[in-house]
């Protein structure tokens, strides 16, 4: 999810999340019910003689309960790109920035990779100081879209194309 947000007259923010259809309360509903249905039904079973049903039931409660919580996990990162006064400021990480930078705004340039397949995502890179820091690795193909939009038409970077045919690597 690209969202930009205005802070001041001369400071935009740019948050990017990936998309998430619940959070962990909407998850805990799902895993209810599925453990509702799943423990009904191996009930049933085991009050006609299959009672070794049950151990198996809890496993797949378990592993279901487990694979949700790893994945609302690995969802719950964002970037947030911050425009001030002619400095941008890059943080990257889960509750609190693991990697906080700022550069100054003429050293900045973003670098979007065209797709080589019609279906592919494109590559949004921020080039900065002789680094090169990959923006939105998390997010859809259109949202991507969207950010590199963002970038050039609401904050106003230097924006270009590049083939990655003509990418060279040594």
């Amino acid at each position: 999810m690209v969202t930009l947000h205005t802070l001041t007259n001369h400071a935009l923010q740019l948050v990017l999340t990936p998309n998430r259809s619940m959070d962990w309360n909407g998850n805990l509903l799902v895993l209810l019910g599925a453990s509702s249905i799943l423990l009904v039904t191996a009930a049933i079973f085991a009050l006609k003689g299959a009672w070794l049903v049950l151990p198996f039931a809890g496993l797949e409660i378990a592993a279901l309960a487990a694979a949700m919580h790893l994945t609302l996990r690995k969802l719950d990162c964002q970037e947030v790109l911050t425009l001030e006064n002619g400095v941008l400021k890059l943080e990257r990480g889960k509750k609190t920035p693991d990697l906080y930078l700022h550069f100054p705004e003429q050293s900045i340039r973003i670098l979007v990779d065209r797709p080589s397949r019609p279906m592919s995502l494109p590559d949004i890179d921020l080039v900065a100081l002789g680094h090169c820091y990959h923006l939105g690795s998390f997010l859809s193909r259109s949202d991507r879209f969207r950010l590199a939009g963002v970038l050039k038409n609401k904050m106003h970077l230097q924006v270009s194309s590049h083939d990655p045919y003509l990418r060279t690597s040594f």
